[in-house]
């Protein structure tokens, strides 16, 4: 289509809509506010509490003005494909950047405790904190917290409890990657939220059973239905007795399963998860990276194969959901074992899921395009031959979207790195923590401390950002057409 075509179907999102979108969201931060607010209260930490009750009766407040901001019908709202997009990103910003104040609580600096709240909210785990076994206890919550809501993704919540517009609600969980049906944008964030709520029920209940302390249970428990990785030691996994490893590293496995794939179980059973074509090669993929890493761990690092074998499953499930558990120290692992785990850690999980990455899907369709090329060699040439994931045709537009987030995950990458390498960082660790922070997943080597320098901080936060919202959305965010040209009627 010619470039004057295009501009005169284009419209730039309308700043009343998304306002009013967006309000919907800030009232549903502030009323999750309250819930850390309220343990706060309940462990004694009062200054951390008188802060968050704050910002939560700013978030409502702010939210409510928003909402009667004249000439916007919310019953008769439908955003734009941009403007939903732009929610997206700034939900996630706002989200990280109310909570800045109340994080210092912990006493960090501003940047430092930015890049804790982005680092919970997108469920990334990458910190600066250090000595949490000493740590305020509210503070731990609030971390864990962060992640838990941060996981499910605020849109969701939002669509599932407070947003009433069917339209606006679907538009808005497709910028999350939620693949809906034929149901209602509303009765699917229901479902997922159930499922969501009952796998961390579960997961406070097995970790509790598994001898932790029932407030520590929570604060392991919630980041791992997230698919998160904060701890509340410095340590992270290492040295809870087995059961609790081995309860942890299942919830997390069990979140980076397609979460409505879950309520499909109950209607058409089991076997629902073992014909899906995701949780298979999800299973795989974890047991090949389990076993690769067990292999250098015997090879080079001189581990028993029981120790190999165990470091390896749980760093294996760790590194392919995006969690961001470990069991071992990071550092100390070998460079082919560093490049095993970036490899997983891009993939990541399913569609669907808490977990990050690039999603199993877009490799499934990748690779289905190199067997599309290799067959085409076989066949008559005008054989018409077509990739499937799934039993689903794979669509020209699944292909063109898995092309561009690869694209400019790459781009993002690279650059990124390049800006570690131009302050002197090691080659090998800095590109271990920027994957780390851009699929989300929040192993880390030990770069990420308060002592790195302001501006390889501020890259990390945006590359955290740029993973949880799938780079596009944040794009759209900064994109000046976007905002600049002509609009439709609110």
């Amino acid at each position: 289509m010619p470039e004057p075509a295009v501009q005169a179907l284009s419209h730039a999102a309308r700043v009343r809509v998304v306002a009013a979108t967006l309000a919907q969201l800030l009232v549903m931060l502030g009323l999750l506010s309250a819930v850390p607010a309220a343990v706060a209260v309940a462990v004694g930490s009062l200054p951390l509490a008188g802060r968050l009750g704050l910002v939560a009766a700013l978030l409502c407040g702010a939210g409510l003005v928003l909402l009667r901001l004249p000439g916007v019908d919310l019953r008769r709202l439908d955003l734009q494909w941009n403007e939903a997009l732009a929610v997206t990103a700034l939900a996630f910003v706002l989200a990280a950047a109310a909570m800045v104040w109340p994080m210092m609580a912990a006493g960090i600096g501003p940047l430092d405790a930015l890049l804790e709240t982005v680092s919970a909210v997108t469920t990334t785990g990458l910190t600066v904190l250090r000595g949490l076994a000493d740590a305020d206890p509210a503070v731990l919550f609030l971390r864990a917290w962060m992640q838990w809501y941060g996981g499910l993704g605020i849109a969701v919540l939002t669509a599932a409890l407070i947003m009433r517009h069917h339209s606006s609600a679907r538009r808005l969980l497709e910028t999350t990657g939620e693949r809906l049906t034929g149901a209602g944008a509303r009765h699917h964030a229901r479902t997922v939220f159930v499922v969501y709520a009952g796998l961390t029920v579960l997961a406070v209940a097995a970790v509790w059973a598994a001898g932790i302390a029932p407030f520590e249970a929570l604060l392991y428990a919630l980041p791992a239905a997230a698919t998160g990785g904060f701890a509340p030691v410095d340590t992270s996994l290492a040295g809870l007795p087995v059961a609790a490893v081995g309860v942890l590293t299942t919830v997390c496995l069990l979140a980076a399963v397609s979460l409505p794939l879950y309520a499909r179980v109950r209607a058409h059973g089991p076997g629902v998860l073992r014909h899906d074509e995701e949780v298979r090669t999800l299973l795989v993929l974890v047991l090949v990276v389990a076993l690769a890493l067990a292999l250098i761990g015997r090879c080079q690092q001189g581990l028993d194969w029981p120790a190999a074998l165990g470091h390896g499953l749980a760093l294996g499930v760790s590194a392919q959901t995006d969690t961001g558990f470990s069991t071992t120290d990071i550092a100390g692992l070998a460079p082919a074992a560093l490049l095993v785990l970036m490899l997983s850690m891009t993939i990541g999980g399913c569609t669907g899921s808490t977990a990050g990455g690039l999603k199993i899907v877009r490799l499934l369709v990748l690779l289905r395009l190199v067997q599309l090329a290799l067959r085409r060699t076989a066949v008559a040439e005008r054989a018409v031959l077509h990739a499937q994931v799934d039993d689903a045709r794979v669509e020209q537009d699944m292909i063109t979207g898995a092309l561009q987030l690869l694209t400019l995950w790459l781009a993002v990458l690279l650059l990124s790195w390049l800006v570690f390498l131009l302050h002197g960082a090691p080659p090998l660790p800095s590109l271990f923590e920027v994957v780390s922070a851009t699929a989300n997943a929040g192993l880390s080597v030990g770069l990420t401390a308060s002592e790195l320098a302001p501006g390889l901080k501020a890259v990390l936060i945006a590359d955290m950002l740029f993973g949880r919202v799938e780079i596009l959305a944040m794009l759209v965010l900064l994109y000046p057409t976007t905002w600049i040209g002509r609009r439709r009627n609110t």
